[in-house]
């Protein structure tokens, strides 16, 4: 019963985060929950039709598809076929403005300034990518701009 919540609220597009506080369960059982769910979706050499749904519906409500696969440990390829199959074929394409967001402040460019961690490569002059999160940023002069992922075509 308790499974069937989560896997509902992670379809619907809840942040994990906030699904391990309103069940009470630690976010490592969260991530356990949903990666049990995914082992136990494989049919073969791809996953359950169910399986496919929850992936569709989460891009749906607006998680991002690189998030989805981090989170079910899955190839973002597999989120995308998913995606094609049971939901939107592409993501909507965004206004420019969408294409990043911009974050005030004086970062060090040997961190990421999302989740602070330190596993940071330079992609080029001025920007990084987080080994951690999977964000990318542009390091200006006051502010980073992150790039939206989500919003750039495939």
């Amino acid at each position: 019963m308790l499974t069937e919540k989560i896997l509902t609220a992670y379809a619907e597009g809840s942040p994990i985060e906030f699904i391990s506080d309103s069940f009470q369960i630690a976010y490592n059982d969260v991530l356990d929950i949903l990666r049990t769910y995914k082992e136990d979706s494989k049919f073969k050499t791809t996953f359950t039709d169910e399986f496919k749904k929850m992936i569709a519906e989460r891009d749906i409500n607006g998680v991002p598809r690189n998030i989805i696969a981090k989170e079910l440990s899955i190839n973002p390829n597999t989120v995308k076929k998913a995606c094609q199959q049971f939901g939107q074929t592409l993501k909507e394409k965004a206004i420019s403005s969408k294409v990043f967001t911009r974050i005030e402040g004086n970062f060090d460019i040997n961190r990421c300034p999302s989740c602070s961690s330190n596993r940071v490569n330079l992609v080029e002059e001025n920007t990084t990518y987080c080994l951690a999160c999977g964000s990318e940023y542009i390091h200006k002069k006051d502010h980073v701009l992150k790039l939206n992922f989500e919003y750039l075509e495939e």
